[in-house]
């Protein structure tokens, strides 16, 4: 009886050793699926917002009041979009100068077309950065402090109120971000060529250089601007796309519109070109719109003005227009019309820039002649 009730006992534990076993190979082989989801999405979380999978949410991120001599506080207004399938995270910034229109509005009408379920990672959406300048009209600059947003990153926690946007969106934003489009227009005085994108052919390191020339490309457009130089260390990068390669996250820009303009000529190209970036990285379903022959321009040779007084544009040149070294581009008077300068081309290439409106400032960059790469450059 006692041997009996014995073996009895080690037939039970046995077995019980043998299902054990089969479970731990089952569930190492992916058998009991449900026990260990693959693949699973959390949900995204951006300053004070929490954004579920399968979500859209509009929020503030808050710029926070400084020190005493700078108590100015502000907010940053998002959409962030959190797909309930594993992707990167894409971060798109319009309003970094506050009279660039065209970005801003194409940032309005750009989340209504994701779909939260079927995206893959995460969109993060900011539509007006630099909120003093934008509520404030001014361009380059922010009306409080003076600073230009795009000279002024990484920015300072404590710093002025421009200093603590770029600080805001550099830790909030950017370092959050596995790609990131600054998407730029010319500002209330500039004329610029229809629609461009850019990226650092040189900042951040292979790997960096090859995924922001793969995003600028996807984006379509036809013109591609390559920026040169590279940066010893974050603090050196003081223009928002090159912080984020200099932390080692691809990053383009994007020109479209000028004057202050919010046509559809120049809202929609930002929106076609953000949705073929999303697939291109396969976020959203669809192939990319790849130009097929885009020009790659590399150095850029630019006009500075050395007066104060009226700049004049020549009627028969326009933004776009490819120029020959010496063509006559326009002029500058004193305010009684006495011309001063006549402003020509400095070298042939397409005209990316030219100021666009009266009034000019000794200092100003009132023209930028891109070189057009040939094939066995590129």
């Amino acid at each position: 009886m006692c041997k009996s009730n014995l073996r009895q006992s080690a037939n039970l534990i046995y077995g019980s050793y043998i299902a054990f076993f089969a479970c731990v190979v089952l569930i190492s082989s992916g058998a009991i699926a449900q026990s260990i989801p693959d693949n699973e999405v959390s949900a995204f979380e951006l300053a004070q917002l929490t954004v579920q999978p399968g979500e859209q949410v509009s929020g503030e991120i808050p710029v926070s009041s400084g020190t005493a001599s700078n108590p100015e506080a502000s907010f940053i207004p998002v959409t962030i979009t959190h797909g309930p399938k594993p992707g990167p995270v894409l971060a798109l910034i319009a309003g970094i100068h506050g009279s660039e229109y065209a970005p801003i509005m194409a940032m309005q009408g750009l989340p209504e077309l994701i779909d939260p379920a079927s995206l893959s990672g995460t969109l993060i959406v900011v539509h007006v950065a630099n909120m003093p300048a934008f509520q404030g009209r001014t361009i380059y600059f922010g009306p409080g402090d003076l600073k230009n947003l795009n000279r002024s990153f990484p920015g300072v926690a404590d710093g002025t109120i421009t200093e603590r946007i770029a600080y805001t969106l550099t830790h909030q934003v950017m370092m959050r971000s596995d790609y990131l489009i600054d998407i730029h227009a010319g500002d209330g005085n500039e004329k610029l060529r229809p629609s461009y994108s850019a990226y650092y052919a040189e900042a951040g390191g292979e790997t960096v250089v090859q995924e922001s020339r793969r995003i600028a490309v996807a984006f379509g457009l036809d013109t591609i601007v390559q920026f040169a130089g590279s940066y010893d260390s974050a603090e050196d990068a003081i223009y928002t796309s090159a912080q984020a390669v200099t932390l080692g996250i691809p990053a383009m820009d994007v020109e479209s519109g000028e004057l202050a303009r919010t046509d559809g000529a120049y809202v929609d190209p930002i929106i076609a070109g953000v949705l073929s970036v999303l697939r291109e990285l396969n976020m959203i379903a669809g192939e990319p719109d790849l130009p097929p022959n885009p020009l790659f321009i590399s150095d850029r040779a630019r006009v500075y003005s050395e007066h104060n007084g009226i700049w004049r544009a020549d009627p028969l040149v326009q933004s776009g227009d490819y120029v020959s070294a010496g063509t006559r581009l326009g002029v500058i008077t004193d305010y009684f019309g006495n011309e001063l300068e006549t402003i020509t081309a400095p070298a042939s290439g397409i005209l990316l820039i030219l100021f666009g409106t009266p009034p000019v400032n000794e200092g100003d960059n009132i023209v930028v002649i891109g070189r057009v790469l040939s094939s066995r450059d590129n």
